[in-house]
C-alpha cells in the first residue's frame, strides 16, 4: 500500500512527486495554490521507494509503478475518476496512467515533464537570479541542487534541506535501477498514445536544463484540452521559481475541471 498524506474535502487529486523525493516537497510546492480554494480533495502520495511507501521486490518498470497508483485510485475512490498533479517523474507516471486507464483520470496536471526521449533538447544551464552568498551556509548535498536553479533565494534553499535532502536519503536506489531499464512506455502494447480529452495543464520552465520543454511540446497534439505555459525565468523547480505564476494557473486549471 503506497504511503498518503491527505488535505482538503472533495473531488480526489491524487498528486505525485518526483524521482528520489516524497510527499514533502509536492505538499510544500503545490498546497499554496490551493490557498482559498475548497472542493478538493488533495492526496499526496508517496510513490514506490520513496517516502514511507516499500517497493515491492516484483516491481520492476515504470508500467508497475503506474500500476501501483491505479490500485491505490481504485482503493481509496472506487468508481470516482480522481485528477493527477505529477512533477518529473510524477508526470511521466501520471501520463502512463492517462494511457492505459484514459477511464479513471478527470484531469491532468504535468509539470516539467518531459526529458526523457533519445532526442530531448535541453538549454543549458543558467542562474538567472543568483544567491550566490548562500551556497556556503548549506550543507554540502544541498549545493549541487542550489546550484542547478534558475532562480536561487534563501527561502528555496531552506526547503531544499527541509524536503528534498530527506527524501533523497530514505529512496530505493535497488528500484530507480530496475526502473530506469524499463523506462519508457512506447513499447508496450497496452498503452497507446491516443488522446486524451480531460482538461489539462502542461507546465514547463523556458530555462528547465533537466527537462528542456520541445518534449511538452510535443505533448499538445494528444492532450485536445491542454493549456501549455512555458515560464521564462524558471527550470525544473519551476513550482517554487515562479510560485504566484504557477499557482494561478493550476487554479485556473482547477476551474476547468470543476466546469
Amino acid at each position: 500500500m503506497l504511503h498518503s498524506v491527505t488535505r482538503g474535502t472533495g473531488r480526489p487529486i491524487l498528486v505525485l512527486h518526483g524521482a528520489k523525493l516524497d510527499c514533502r516537497h509536492m505538499l510544500d510546492a503545490i498546497e499554496p495554490a490551493f490557498s482559498g480554494v475548497s472542493g478538493w480533495k488533495r492526496v499526496y502520495i508517496d510513490l514506490p521507494g520513496h517516502g514511507q511507501s516499500p517497493a515491492p521486490p516484483d516491481l520492476k518498470d515504470m508500467k508497475g509503478v503506474v500500476q501501483a497508483v491505479i490500485d491505490f485510485a481504485e482503493a481509496n475512490h472506487p468508481g470516482q475518476p480522481v485528477a493527477l498533479i505529477g512533477e518529473s517523474r510524477g508526470s511521466h507516471v501520471a501520463e502512463g496512467l492517462a494511457m492505459l486507464r484514459p477511464d479513471l483520470v478527470a484531469g491532468l496536471c504535468l509539470i516539467a515533464p518531459g526529458g526523457n526521449s533519445p532526442g530531448s533538447i535541453r538549454p543549458d544551464h543558467e542562474t538567472l537570479v543568483p544567491a550566490s552568498d548562500i551556497r556556503d551556509t548549506l550543507p554540502e548535498a544541498a549545493k549541487a541542487r542550489f546550484d542547478r536553479l534558475v532562480v536561487q533565494s534563501p527561502d528555496i534553499a531552506e526547503k531544499i534541506v527541509a524536503t528534498k535532502l530527506p527524501a533523497a536519503a530514505q529512496h530505493d536506489p535497488d528500484l530507480e535501477a530496475r526502473i530506469q531499464k524499463a523506462f519508457a512506455f512506447s513499447d508496450d502494447p497496452q498503452i497507446t498514445g491516443a488522446p486524451c480529452d480531460a482538461p489539462t495543464l502542461i507546465l514547463s520552465g523556458r530555462q528547465d536544463s533537466i527537462a528542456g520543454y520541445d518534449d511538452a511540446l510535443a505533448m499538445l497534439p494528444r492532450f485536445p484540452r491542454a493549456s501549455f505555459a512555458l515560464l521564462d525565468t524558471a527550470g525544473h523547480s519551476l513550482a517554487w521559481e515562479r510560485p504566484d505564476l504557477a499557482a494561478a494557473l493550476i487554479r485556473d486549471w482547477l476551474d476547468r475541471l470543476a466546469a
